[in-house]
């Protein structure tokens, strides 16, 4: 497409199935997060613990339908396009790397230098997905464990649910930290991510905020 003697390169970068299930986690986890900060909001102010413990049911079942959303874009990452797969995530190829210190070095330039292409992740923000993608994996399992543990949902039961009082007392307390680091970062992540998206979307201007909505970015020709 042309702007004026502004000659852009349009690239089909995400499948429907992608952004489709980019857009359904943001939502669950958001709706998670803020579940969560409801129910520690109610305890703060004293609201009784019969009124609390719906909260935290919903957060439990919401978080068992994240789950299944978080494993099929596990699994999209190997069946999905070119820039939906791992391969376009994991930095195993040294161009990769050289492309993460290109943008780097853009950074710290305050935005003086030129930015890496690309049509699929950014290679930089890629080291932050699959921290996430890890994280979120602990979630998913830490959350299952301790909802069988408290509310005897499948299937975190059938893990859980013949321990002892005192077994069941201390993993509850290291599946409970694990669980609450993960929170931490994944909120660090939100904020780091749109601040990310923020430097792009004005400095570059290839649409990365709307291609998760029609799947195209736009680059210059040259």
């Amino acid at each position: 497409m042309e702007h004026g003697e502004d000659v852009r390169v349009v690239v089909d970068s995400w499948d429907w199935e992608t952004r489709l299930l980019h857009w359904i986690n943001m939502l669950l986890i958001v709706t998670l997060i803020l579940l969560i900060i409801g129910k520690e909001g109610m305890e703060v102010i004293g609201i009784d613990k019969t009124l609390r413990a719906p909260v935290k049911k919903l957060h439990a079942y919401i978080g068992h339908v994240f789950a299944i959303t978080f494993f099929l874009r596990v699994i999209w990452g190997f069946a999905g396009n070119r820039y939906a797969r791992w391969s376009d995530i994991i930095p195993y190829r040294r161009e990769r790397w050289r492309a993460i210190g290109g943008n780097i070095r853009w950074y710290l330039s305050g935005f003086r230098t030129t930015p890496v292409n690309s049509a699929g992740h950014d290679p930089l923000a890629s080291i932050f997905y699959i921290a996430l993608f890890l994280v979120l994996a602990s979630q998913v399992i830490t959350g299952m464990l301790l909802s069988g543990l408290e509310l005897k949902t499948f299937p975190g039961v059938l893990f859980v649910g013949g321990m002892g009082e005192a077994g069941r007392e201390a993993l509850e307390g290291a599946l409970e930290g694990a669980h609450e680091f993960g929170f931490l970062f994944i909120i660090f992540f939100i904020c780091a991510h749109i601040a990310g998206l923020a430097a792009h979307e004005i400095k570059e201007k290839t649409g990365l905020f709307s291609s998760m909505i029609h799947g195209k970015k736009y680059f210059r020709k040259e």
